[in-house]
């Protein structure tokens, strides 16, 4: 009886020291809110203390808009933790609601935290006047803060589009990256020069502006060759075959595209525009394309780089492809008759068809290859799913990238794309090469397997490798590896030969990094 009465007691302490062990949630929503995580950090804190907590597990999301969970990597992490039951909390601080998230749709708020109770864990809101505990009273405060915070986003974007449209009315630059041959200039509210901003980089105080300025004089070369050329006859295709042939390297440091080509000759930069609102995307939401009537453009802002005239006739080419090809019916058409006459389709086949446009216009036009041969009753043999995951796998590197960058010193943030994944670029001059691998099903093997290949550009340093599960939707593991261990054939891949082959590996992304920058430590002091 004694032992029994002992055992319940030990039992009840235990549950007590869980009780009162937390998570600390912090979210930061711009790089310059530099005090923001330390006055979070504060506040937390002197709640805990008042309610006798121990914060033992942190989740930050720094400079991340909270308006959509994707490249939230402390909320995600945090999320995993939860629902797989390795949190060791029973409750997650926050500021506030608007900390939690700024999502347009509340339910989408109030579904994470659901998720959160379900699993045992309570979310607390430290700053707000309401107890989180369920009752009506709470419920009620706390979907209208979470329709303020929706709105105030709403506001914010408003007011925003607003300032940016008057500043691109005055000549200024609103934006990222300009393009090739072209850089941007900082001053200050008299006019007077700053110097020039590099890739990255962006201005520090609210009275300065930014003004495009052309480019080094061998780019402006190299730019009025390329409308010299078009106008002259060449197709994108060929331009882009000509500048990758002699070396000459774009302004994102990769090789040339037509469709980079295809934006040069469509910007009016070149001719001393500066236009703003082509494209938009409202609260982060679906990409989309402006009509031209919609456009913000103020003349003679910049540099002219490309005479007039010679713009104006590129137009006009433009312009009269498109109408030429403008008719969706006659479109199919061509691509019927082909599929005829071939028995099969590619996007190699359609471009070398005399008489066909290009696939990308196919592309352009009906989503997608798939989907114009879906229209003509072509069915391409072979899985494509790959195409349709794409996206997706796009986005877990752009993640990943992101949180390896905020976690691991001495990395560059910005990814370098690469058409197998990407690459950070560590200060030594090496790099973490990312890669996401597909699983598939081997029809002789009758197993699951894995296809790893080596990217047409080796770069020195660690690499880093996704497999995906069976339904190719989520990580299975994260592999750590060395670029040099790569074979040099396309490489199936067993579970066995994984498991052989790669003994670095990792459930969990917040593992690997720990691992990452050991290794990272490690190489450092041997080098030193």
């Amino acid at each position: 009886m004694g032992t029994e009465l002992t055992v319940q007691k030990t039992r009840l302490l235990r549950r007590r020291e869980h009780e009162l062990r937390a998570a600390q949630y912090i979210r930061m929503s711009t790089d310059r809110q530099q005090y923001s995580i330390a006055n979070q950090m504060a506040l937390i804190a002197n709640y805990a203390a008042e309610h006798r907590l121990e914060i033992v597990r942190s989740y930050i999301d720094e400079g991340i808009s909270g308006l959509r969970i994707n490249n939230r990597h402390g909320l995600i992490d945090l999320l995993n933790d939860v629902q797989s039951g390795a949190a060791d909390f029973a409750n997650i601080l926050v500021r506030d609601v608007s900390r939690w998230g700024r999502f347009q749709d509340t339910d989408e708020s109030a579904y994470y935290e659901f998720i959160c109770k379900l699993a045992g864990v309570k979310v607390i809101y430290c700053a707000e006047v309401f107890e989180n505990d369920g009752s009506p009273i709470s419920s009620l405060w706390k979907n209208m803060k979470r329709l303020m915070a929706a709105e105030v986003s709403r506001d914010q974007s408003a007011k925003v589009f607003a300032g940016h449209c008057r500043i691109v009315g005055l000549g200024y630059r609103v934006g990222g990256v300009p393009g090739f041959a072209l850089q941007r200039e900082l001053v200050d509210a008299s006019g007077k020069s700053r110097g020039f901003l590099e890739r990255g980089q962006q201005k520090a105080l609210q009275t300065d502006r930014v003004v495009l300025r052309a480019g080094p004089p061998k780019e402006i070369a190299i730019v009025r060759w390329i409308f010299k050329s078009f106008v002259g006859g060449k197709r994108e295709t060929a331009i882009t075959r000509e500048l990758n042939a002699k070396g000459i390297a774009s302004h994102r440091g990769v090789p040339w595209t037509p469709q980079m080509i295809g934006r040069i000759l469509r910007n009016e930069n070149y001719i001393g525009n500066t236009v703003y609102y082509r494209t938009s995307s409202y609260l982060r939401q679906r990409r989309v394309i402006n009509g031209k009537a919609k456009w913000i453009r103020k003349e003679g802002a910049v540099e002219q780089v490309v005479p007039r005239n010679v713009f104006e006739d590129a137009q006009r080419i433009i312009e009269r492809r498109v109408r030429r090809h403008l008719s969706s019916d006659l479109l199919l058409k061509k691509l019927r008759v082909l599929h005829l006459r071939l028995g099969t389709l590619s996007a190699d086949a359609i471009n070398r068809a005399k008489g066909m446009s290009c696939a990308a216009i196919y592309e352009r036009r009906f989503g997608s290859l798939r989907k114009a041969y879906a229209l003509i009753g072509f069915n391409p043999p072979g899985d494509y799913n790959y195409i349709d995951t794409r996206g997706e796998r796009e986005t877990l590197i752009n993640q990943l990238a992101a949180g390896i960058a905020a976690a691991v010193p001495d990395v560059d943030s910005q990814l370098i794309a690469e058409r197998t994944g990407g690459r950070l670029a560590l200060k030594d001059g090496s790099f973490i090469s990312l890669r996401v691998i597909r699983c598939w099903q081997h029809p002789q093997r009758h197993c699951r397997v894995w296809t790893l290949r080596r990217s047409a550009k080796q770069s020195p340093g660690v690499a880093v490798v996704v497999r995906l599960d069976e339904q190719n939707k989520e990580p299975l593991d994260y592999i750590l590896t060395s670029r040099d261990r790569f074979p040099e054939r396309p490489q199936i891949m067993t579970e066995a030969v994984v498991k052989k082959r790669y003994r670095s590996r990792f459930k969990s992304s917040t593992d690997l990094i720990r691992a990452l920058k050991r290794q990272l430590n490690r190489q450092v002091e041997r080098a030193s």
